[in-house]
């Protein structure tokens, strides 16, 4: 957590705006085409703004017990580097991962299903097939009589214009369409997380410690097992959307638009 080193966000501009845009897009214009200014303005303010890279390893940090690595808790100088280079980060994002943190500790509610803490678990774009953590953003579009969400409404472009079987009187190739089994939540809707969990073949060979772990900690003792995450069951919030009446519906899109607010963590 060296002050003197670029964030992301830094990073991003002299790669993205300085390198990308200002010296390869730019210079296109005078070949004819046209670059969309405002879209490299928008994906800059989500980051500095609407702190999106944050909220991923939020969301990643809350889906622990289904990914293939561990993750840490960030501790108080990881605390004072993110201040450091997110002025306000703290605000939004200091308790979670207090409550990351305590809730590491094998034996403790699984933090996803957590009521205590406050967060509310994404949908995920029918497009790209990442959370829709930028909540307001969202909206839902229908394909072929089935509601799904998207992230943007370029997403919802993409997937009911661009990519539908037709675009402008052309068929889509195959390898645009949108199809099959897409979303992972829908995949185990209703599975007990342990089960799902084997069946991604998540466990080490003695047949029930996680490969994931929510700490960076090594004795035995403190590896979390398949006994430990049972009785936990998943849900997809796509079908669950699908199943709302209008009013129900309704109501459900305009809360989540509004976030969450992470209860705070004593």
């Amino acid at each position: 957590r060296d002050k003197n080193k670029e964030s992301y966000a830094e990073m991003w501009h002299r790669w993205i705006y300085e390198d990308y845009y200002r010296t390869y897009m730019l210079p296109l214009e005078k070949y004819g085409i046209k670059v969309h200014h405002d879209d490299v303005q928008a994906a800059w303010e989500r980051i500095t703004k609407k702190n999106y890279v944050h909220k991923v390893g939020q969301f990643f940090a809350v889906g622990w017990p289904v990914n293939f690595w561990r993750i840490e808790a960030q501790t108080d100088k990881d605390f004072e580097w993110f201040e450091h280079k997110y002025p306000g980060w703290y605000a939004e994002f200091g308790d979670f991962w207090k409550w990351y943190a305590k809730l590491s500790h094998k034996g403790e509610k699984v933090l996803l299903f957590n009521s205590d803490v406050g967060y509310v678990y994404p949908h995920r774009c029918w497009s790209c097939l990442v959370p829709c953590l930028i909540r307001e953003d969202m909206v839902v579009g229908e394909i072929d009589g089935q509601l799904h969400t998207f992230a943007h409404e370029l997403d919802k472009w993409t997937a009911t214009v661009a990519f539908a079987d037709e675009y402008q009187g052309r068929p889509t190739p195959a390898m645009g369409r949108f199809s099959g089994k897409r979303e992972w939540e829908t995949l185990y809707d209703g599975w007990d997380l342990a089960d799902a969990i084997k069946d991604l073949n998540f466990v080490r060979s003695d047949g029930k410690t996680l490969v994931p772990q929510p700490h960076m900690r090594f004795d035995d003792k403190e590896m979390w097992t398949l006994d430990d995450v049972r009785g936990n069951k998943l849900g997809s919030p796509l079908n669950a959307l699908r199943a709302m009446s209008p009013a129900e519906r309704e109501k459900h899109l305009a809360d989540y638009a509004k976030g969450f607010t992470i209860t705070p963590c004593n």
